[in-house]
């Protein structure tokens, strides 16, 4: 982390309707380009190819929050998953590290460091459920999550969501990746379960089935949605009508 004044650009509507800037100032920032590309980027290069996400110390979160939209980095700082973002060049960056401009502050803990990096990676890499989904999506994983499911959950390797919203209501299926092939009626049984717990206002259950992680195809890895929350991502403040836990 460094403190630097730089801009914090980013593009709205403007009031005629049309593409304008929208520009500040922001003055304390975090280096959020992975360690590789860093490396082999020369210290005295002039493109802007660095991603600095802006930190903020304003109503910091409760917790961590490495599966939440914000991410501690101090027990006063956080960054946002939806923040602007600015790219700036290793020569400036470089130039602060000598104390040109700003300062560098001491870097953080290795364990905050491993956190950030995979606060990144969640962040980037999970699916966005569509809108009219997630409702129902939400409650299929609290419902995987809940305590009394977690004892064969952790004998899964993963739990995949299909919709089918082609109908009303919507219909859903279900697969447990399996560990163990001996699992597969167990398995079957608890996802029975899992559906039955989710409100038909929400979704009926299409197809309910285990598998053996090299018996799953492509095509169902391709159209299917993890039901863990780490893997997914919804619009913040999605409001849950059946008031999943």
């Amino acid at each position: 982390m460094f403190t630097c004044e730089l801009p914090l650009d980013s593009v709205v509507l403007d009031i005629g309707g049309a593409p304008g800037r929208h520009q500040t100032e922001h003055s304390r920032w975090i280096v959020a380009t992975q360690d590789c590309d860093l490396d082999g980027t020369d210290r005295d290069d002039g493109e802007p190819t660095i991603e600095l996400r802006p930190v903020f110390r304003h109503d910091p979160p409760p917790d961590w929050g490495i599966r939440s939209i914000r991410y501690r980095l101090t027990d006063t700082e956080h960054v946002h998953g939806l923040s602007p973002r600015t790219f700036v060049s290793a020569a400036l960056l470089s130039a602060v590290n000598d104390g040109l401009h700003g300062g560098r502050d001491a870097d953080l803990d290795p364990a905050r460091q491993r956190g950030l990096k995979t606060w990144l990676g969640l962040r980037y890499d999970r699916p966005a459920v569509p809108n009219d989904l997630t409702a129902l999506a939400r409650r299929i994983a609290s419902e995987v999550n809940q305590k009394r499911h977690r004892l064969m959950g952790r004998r899964l390797r993963d739990v995949l969501m299909q919709f089918d919203s082609t109908v009303e209501p919507v219909r859903f299926s279900l697969f447990a990746i399996l560990e163990r092939p001996e699992d597969r009626e167990p398995a079957r049984e608890w996802l029975a379960e899992i559906a039955t717990a989710i409100p038909d206002s929400l979704g009926i259950a299409d197809q309910l089935d285990a598998r053996a992680a090299d018996g799953i195809s492509l095509q169902l890895i391709e159209t299917s949605y993890s039901a863990d929350v780490a893997q997914l991502t919804w619009r913040p403040n999605t409001p849950d009508p059946e008031g999943a836990e």
